[in-house]
C-alpha cells in the first residue's frame, strides 16, 4: 500500500495527531517510538539478524511481525482492530494486487482506512485514526502476507474495553486522595498511583511523591515471570537506576505534566538508545529511574530495550 521513509512518517503523524481523539493521542505517539521503522528496516537489510540484535543489545520482544494483533493493546482503538485490519487489507488490494508505491499520499491513506473502519464499527473516525496509522505502519513493516495471516482479533472484553473514552480520560486525570493521614504527613510524603495496564484493576503500584517511578516499582513484590524482559524488581525492568542502561524506558499515556522535567543525563541516554531524540521537558517517552512523580501517572512498559543509535540507527 505505502512505502515511506521515517521522515515522511514523522511528518504525517505530527499532522495526524490533532485529528486523533484525545484518548489515543499519546498512545499513538508512544507506539511509533516503541516500533520504529528504522529498526524494522535494519532487520530487513541484514542477513544475520542474531548478530544485529547482539550489536544493538536488544532484549525482549522487539519484532513487530510477532505482535501484529497485540502491539497496540494500550489503545482505546484496539477494540476496533478487526475493522481496521480489514480496512488496511482492502486498501492494500484495492487495485487487484498489493501496491507499495511511495507516490501514494500517506495521510490520505490513513484517513481512508479510518473512514472505512469507523463505518464498519459504527463509531466516530477520530477514535480509529490512531489505530489506523498503526495498521498502515504495521503493514509496511511486516508485509501483506504476514499482516493478512495474523488472526486480526482484538482481545476480549476487559475493564478498559468496557469504558468510554470520557471514562478513560477521567480516570487518568484523577489523583489519589491522601486522607487525614496524608494531610498529616504532608505533601512531601504523599503517595500516588502508577498504572501500567489499564485493562486490569490490579496493574498498578504506589510511588511516594517526588521519588522516581522505579522506587515504587521496586516495592511491588508480586512476581512478573511472564514478561518478555527481565524484571528483577517489580513490573518495570531495572538494571542501574542511574540513567546508564536504558532498560527502564516507558511510555507516558497520561500524567506527563506530573513528572519532573527531563534533565541532561536522561535526555542524552534517551538519544543514545534511540528512544527519543527531540528536546522536550515532559515527553511521552521517559526513563523511569529519572521520572520523579508528583501525581498519578498512567504508563506503558515496552516489550524490549536496546541501543539503536549505538548500532548506527540514527535519526529515529
Amino acid at each position: 500500500m505505502t512505502s515511506h521513509d521515517s521522515a515522511v512518517w514523522s511528518q504525517t503523524i505530527d499532522t495526524l495527531i490533532p485529528r486523533i481523539h484525545e484518548v489515543d493521542r499519546n498512545a499513538t505517539r508512544i507506539w511509533f517510538r516503541f516500533y520504529p521503522l528504522a529498526l524494522a528496516d535494519a532487520f530487513a537489510r541484514t542477513d544475520n539478524p542474531e548478530k544485529l540484535a547482539h550489536a544493538l543489545r536488544l532484549d525482549g520482544q522487539y519484532r513487530l511481525v510477532d505482535q501484529c494483533d497485540t502491539s497496540h493493546w494500550f489503545f482505546h482503538g484496539h477494540r476496533f482492530w478487526p475493522h481496521v485490519k480489514a480496512a488496511v487489507i482492502k486498501q492494500a488490494t484495492s487495485h487487484g494486487q498489493p501496491s507499495a508505491s511511495p507516490d501514494l499520499d500517506l495521510l490520505a491513506t490513513i484517513l481512508a482506512v479510518a473512514q472505512d473502519a469507523a463505518a464498519a464499527a459504527h463509531t466516530e473516525e477520530s477514535l480509529v485514526r490512531g489505530i489506523a496509522a498503526v495498521g498502515v505502519m504495521t503493514l509496511q513493516q511486516i508485509g501483506l502476507a504476514a499482516f493478512a495471516h495474523a488472526p486480526g482479533t482484538a482481545e476480549g472484553p476487559s475493564g478498559l474495553a468496557r469504558k468510554s473514552p470520557d471514562q478513560i480520560l477521567a480516570a487518568r486525570r484523577k489523583d489519589e486522595r491522601q486522607g487525614l493521614m496524608g494531610l498529616i504527613r504532608g505533601a512531601a510524603n504523599a503517595q500516588y498511583r502508577v498504572t501500567f495496564d489499564e485493562r486490569r484493576p490490579d496493574a498498578g503500584f504506589s510511588v511516594i511523591s517526588h521519588t522516581p517511578l522505579t522506587n515504587g516499582s521496586a516495592r511491588d513484590t508480586r512476581p512478573y515471570p511472564s514478561t518478555p524482559r527481565r524484571c528483577h524488581e517489580g513490573p518495570i525492568p531495572v538494571e542501574c537506576r542511574t540513567a546508564s542502561c536504558g532498560t527502564c524506558w516507558i511510555g507516558v499515556l497520561a500524567g506527563a505534566e506530573k513528572l519532573s522535567d527531563v534533565e541532561e543525563q536522561e535526555a542524552k541516554l534517551l538519544k543514545d538508545c534511540g528512544y527519543f531524540t527531540k528536546t522536550e521537558a515532559k515527553p511521552v517517552i521517559r526513563l523511569a529511574c529519572k521520572a520523579v512523580a508528583s501525581g498519578n501517572v498512567t504508563i506503558v512498559i515496552p516489550t524490549w530495550n536496546g541501543f539503536l543509535s549505538k548500532g548506527g540507527l540514527r535519526g529515529l
